[in-house]
């Protein structure tokens, strides 16, 4: 059984790994995989289907789609991961000072943060920034950023209250070490994997999320290409010209299976308990 649970990691981690190299190398090449530029307009060619000169066809604007999906494709996942960068440091900073000063007014004010923003629906604080701010792709990763620690800091509070009644940890307290020295040193590193394995599946639900808001113009605004703001634009024409929907929604369905396959894999690989529960 444990040979095939191994088999098992491997398979999800490599198909992962082959479908998101293939989705980052499309986009990094985006200037050589297409001839057009993603804001080029050509009336005469709106709405065209699929054709050789244009593979995913145009849009209203006689823009070439696959030149759009792919330069669209940096705008999604630079600012998703800037986003979940943000979220990571501020999760592991909270989480390890809650887990070191449990009990005390830091654990509960932190404690109490948390379930305020896990009561907030995400949309509507996205909404009031963006009202209060103004509607741009920035303040929206700022209101990510400012939310989405929140499960990364629960996760790494766990592994810090567990590791504190270590020996390794124990001996460091008594031999003088400070507070801060134990949880980078100690602690921290206990951390990593668990949080690591949890941001990659963060990393799918967060290219959802900012999709969405896109798609409701809370996002990245035109002419920018956005895989939610195109879905956005081709939703008036899905009867008259329902590729235009393609490209977009394609890649974002790759990219959360490609995320959601390396997650699964990173698990299996990184927490020797999942496998001998097989």
């Amino acid at each position: 059984m444990k040979k095939t649970q191994i088999k098992h990691w491997k398979l999800s981690l490599i198909m992962g790994l082959i479908i998101l190299g293939g989705i980052l190398f499309s986009v990094a090449g985006a200037p050589f995989l297409s001839n057009y530029s993603p804001a080029e307009q050509n009336a005469a060619v709106r709405l065209q289907s699929p054709s050789r000169e244009h593979p995913f066809g145009t849009d209203a604007f006689g823009r070439d789609i696959l030149s759009r999906t792919l330069h669209g494709g940096k705008t999604t996942l630079l600012s998703t991961v800037s986003a979940l960068t943000a979220a990571l440091l501020i999760g592991i900073f909270i989480g390890l000072a809650a887990g070191m000063y449990h009990g005390t007014i830091v654990d509960t004010v932190f404690m109490r943060l948390i379930d305020v923003l896990m009561s907030f629906p995400f949309i509507v604080l996205a909404m009031v920034v963006t009202a209060l701010f103004g509607v741009s792709l920035l303040n929206l990763l700022f209101v990510v950023a400012a939310v989405w620690w929140v499960p990364f800091a629960r996760l790494t509070r766990s592994i810090v209250l567990q590791g504190k009644s270590e020996t390794a940890v124990e001996a460091a307290r008594v031999l003088g070490a400070k507070t801060s020295i134990i949880a980078i040193r100690e602690l921290l590193p206990k951390a990593i994997a668990p949080v690591l394995i949890q941001a990659t599946f963060e990393l799918g639900n967060l290219v959802l999320s900012i999709s969405a808001l896109s798609f409701l113009g809370l996002g990245a605004q035109p002419p920018t290409p956005e895989w939610g703001s195109m879905l956005a634009d081709g939703r008036s024409y899905f009867f008259e010209a329902p590729h235009i929907l393609f490209g977009p929604a394609a890649f974002i369905i790759l990219t959360v299976l490609a995320l959601n396959l390396i997650g699964e894999g990173l698990r299996d690989w990184l927490d020797p308990y999942e496998i001998l529960r097989i």
